[in-house]
């Protein structure tokens, strides 16, 4: 079955397997033959990991298979289709990377072969960075029909993949589209994004141009006998946002309704239909905006972003800090003020229109305001207090304790009243930690206090805020009592 699909699938028939028939990211593709060099001369590098990083359909994957293609390398590959899990990394990767490859015992020529370990998507892998202990991913790669000891899902399969690359005797390759979701969104991302960087280098691709994907269509026309005007492959690459499997995917289907030539009707008609897929990741959308001078385009590049208008306000409220001087942000401030009150409408009116609007404002702010620091090329950050807000631990208990304190559902509190505590509390938008004024109102613990601002109890300055929000707490309780008494 898998034969007969990917024989009818043009992105896989067309996938190239050498090096030459690679379009885009020369000096990426570079950068991982030098690396893989290292590994064929016995110097091996001191990152024993590659982490290829950037959008979907540029070509990591195909670039991993292709270098393992040309140097006659096994392949030990994982993909996000399969469990990955501590002992099924540790079964299949881990054991493999260990061993050399049998076919430095062949008679033909110097002992060069290796064993490339290549894990796909590993943004994929669910759960944190929490190790799973040696007893169970034994036990679990010991075969048995007892369930309770078999891992679900991708339990401990990040902590198995650190382990991978500190040590592996083979090259291991990992391919990922978005790497905050790797390191995962807790306040511990850092920390892990590092622990992995030190063993692996990280290789960030880019979009494909224009020139590359006119190339690979010109490419997979001639080899299916068909042909397209000019002006309609213009079209075509003009909706493609660099994504040669998108490109190839596009070709064949308008193969299916076009006889030997694809003209541009057909071109714009695919357009239309495949418009609801163009939605861009916010990082991308928002380096777009800043970067435009056009309201309407703004307005076009908000609507096609993977966030809700709710989200948007947030990012831009982030982000401009770092884009924009003060005169800035002043002059953006009427239009903040202006969308953040229209988007509490959707409470109150269920066309949801002033919603949309009331999103756009800040983009249109944006546009109209020249940025300070490059616009298309500034640094966009993810909010910390968004960050925050999605860590399992905090969305349990403390949202359930606040549902009951409020008599409000857990979604409502989790949705609407959450993210606004964690903006209030952040301590890079001028949040105190010795502020206790909402907490205590809301009857949360010290514990709780310090969670809002991102605090584990092992800060140096956990035990002293603790201290002092229970003589706090302590002090209203004894006003309470005292004024209970004088009113009896």
């Amino acid at each position: 079955v898998v034969e007969v699909s990917a024989k009818h699938d043009w992105a896989e028939r067309y996938r190239p397997n050498t090096l030459s028939g690679l379009e885009g990211n020369e000096d990426r593709i570079r950068r991982v033959r030098q690396w893989l060099d290292r590994w064929v001369s016995g110097s091996v590098p001191k990152k024993k990991g590659l982490l290829l990083s950037g959008p979907p359909g540029v070509g990591k994957t195909t670039l991993a298979l292709a270098v393992a293609e040309d140097r006659g390398w096994t392949v030990i590959e994982l993909n996000a289709s399969e469990q990955r899990n501590a002992s099924a990394i540790r079964g299949s990767a881990t054991r493999g990377s260990q061993h050399i490859s049998l076919d430095q015992f062949s008679s033909e020529g110097p002992p060069s072969g290796r064993t490339l370990i290549l894990l796909d998507e590993v943004d994929h892998l669910s759960g944190g960075f929490a190790r799973v202990s040696e007893e169970r991913i034994e036990r679990a790669l010991e075969p048995t029909e007892d369930d309770s000891i078999v891992l679900r899902g991708d339990s401990g399969g990040k902590a198995e993949l650190l382990n991978l690359l500190s040590s592996t005797r083979q090259p291991v390759i990992m391919t990922c589209n978005d790497p905050m979701r790797l390191w995962g969104s807790g306040s511990g991302w850092r920390r892990n994004r590092d622990r992995l960087l030190r063993l692996a280098e990280n290789v960030i691709f880019q979009r494909v141009g224009r020139t590359g994907l006119r190339r690979v269509a010109h490419k997979v026309l001639d080899a299916e006998g068909m042909s397209i005007d000019p002006e309609s492959l213009d079209a075509l690459i003009e909706g493609n946002p660099g994504d040669i499997r998108a490109l190839v995917k596009d070709l064949q289907s308008l193969s299916s309704t076009e006889r030997g030539h694809i003209t541009l009707t057909a071109v714009r008609d695919l357009s239309e239909v495949a418009v609801r897929d163009a939605h861009v990741d916010v990082f991308k959308a928002m380096r777009q905006v800043y970067g435009n001078r056009s309201g309407s385009q703004a307005g076009r590049i908000l609507m096609n972003s993977d966030k809700d208008p709710d989200e948007m306000i947030a990012w831009f409220a982030w982000n401009n800090q770092s884009v924009m001087d003060q005169r800035g942000l002043a002059a953006v401030s009427p239009a903040m003020c202006r969308s953040d009150s229209s988007l509490a409408t959707k409470y109150t009116n269920r066309a949801f229109r002033s919603w949309y609007w009331g999103a756009a404002l800040p983009a249109q702010a944006a546009v109209a305001y020249s940025p300070s620091t490059g616009g298309s090329d500034a640094y966009i950050g993810y909010p910390n207090f968004l960050r925050r807000g999605s860590e399992s631990w905090r969305t349990g208990q403390l949202v359930e304790r606040l549902s009951e304190l409020l008599e409000s559902s857990r979604s409502s509190v989790r949705e609407d009243l959450w993210p606004n505590l964690l903006a209030v509390h952040d301590r890079q938008l001028g949040g105190d930690p010795s502020d206790f004024s909402v907490a205590i109102r809301l009857g949360l613990s010290a514990e709780d206090h310090l969670s809002l601002h991102g605090m584990p109890k092992s800060h140096r300055d956990a035990k002293t805020i603790i201290n002092a929000y229970e003589e706090v707490g302590g002090d209203q309780e004894k006003d309470k009592e005292s004024e209970g008494s004088e009113g009896s």
